[in-house]
């Protein structure tokens, strides 16, 4: 998990850009993680993702591991060993396969590294994913137009995100941001029986009108905010009906059962949760929660 550290007043001695070291370094060091999740295929190299966050080499290695707690290549290994075991749990690819897509060039570096993240082979993982997957549930199709959103980042376990929600809502009301369409979001981007729970990232979020958005442009938000987009496309979606911390049901059956025999591809976003009544006035077991996941065109 990333540790929230003051930034060290040693501006004289930064041989890095004024724009990048006026960045707080949390944010520099987020910007590299979003940066991997979404270009695992490519070539990561330190170099690269060194200049991305606005440090030199050196001191790049450390200030990664310092805040992190691990190297930036071991991070970029597990997120890619993450994907694998994503791609096992939900897809087709054979073993061989999803070994290749990952990076490596044996499918037995490839089970050596998958046993040492997940203390089993990658074909036993796939047959236990198998095992659990019982039942069906509804699914629809609908399009959603791109909509601007203002997103607050938590990285934990899921469960622990109340204060995130305290802060952007506290701030939506502060600024009046409430209307009668907004909608309130998470951004799940990572599968917590896959990745360890103090790294798991969640953004809660809300839609914002154009208006709203190009106002919050203009200003500087709170640590841990930040404009993003609600993704346009075609969605897959279902509906959860109970707790919060039983979603997990309909994710299975949806990514792991329904969608497969349709022949779609995903996109590779967020899941985004839609919730549709609040945990403040509601029961758990009445919370309805919408899980929609883009498809490719």
């Amino acid at each position: 998990m990333i540790k929230d550290s003051d930034p060290l007043n040693d501006a004289a001695n930064d041989p890095t850009p004024a724009t990048a070291a006026a960045t707080p370094w949390v944010e520099r060091i987020l910007r590299v993680m979003d940066h991997v999740q979404a270009h695992l295929d490519d070539d990561l190299t330190p170099d690269t993702l060194a200049s991305l966050a606005g440090f030199s080499l050196h001191h790049f290695h450390r200030v990664f591991r310092g805040m992190v707690g691990q190297s930036v290549m071991e991070y970029v290994r597990d997120r890619r060993l993450e994907r694998a075991a994503f791609r096992l749990k939900f897809g087709t690819a054979t073993v061989t396969q999803v070994a290749f897509d990952s990076g490596y060039g044996s499918h037995e570096a490839f089970t050596r590294a998958f046993r040492a993240r997940f203390a089993m082979p990658p074909s036993a993982y796939r047959e236990q994913a198998l095992a659990q997957r019982e039942g069906d549930v509804d699914v629809t199709l609908r399009q959603e137009p791109e909509q601007p959103v203002l997103c607050w980042r938590h990285v934990g376990a899921y469960d622990g995100a109340s204060e995130t929600w305290t802060a952007l809502l506290g701030f939506a009301g502060q600024h009046g941001l409430f209307g009668p369409h907004t909608r309130i979001l998470g951004f799940v981007y990572d599968d917590p029986e896959i990745v360890p729970a103090d790294r798991l990232r969640y953004d809660a979020a809300l839609t914002l009108s154009p208006t709203q958005a190009a106002a919050l442009a203009a200003v500087s938000l709170p640590r841990g905010a930040r404009l993003a987009v609600f993704p346009a496309g075609h969605y897959a979606l279902t509906l959860h009906i109970g707790p919060y911390d039983q979603s997990d049901v309909a994710y299975v059956r949806l990514l792991g059962q329904v969608l497969p025999r349709r022949g779609v591809e995903l996109a590779s976003d967020a899941i985004i949760e839609v919730y549709l009544n609040s945990p403040m006035d509601t029961p758990p077991e009445a919370l309805r929660t919408e899980i929609l996941v883009r498809l490719t065109p």
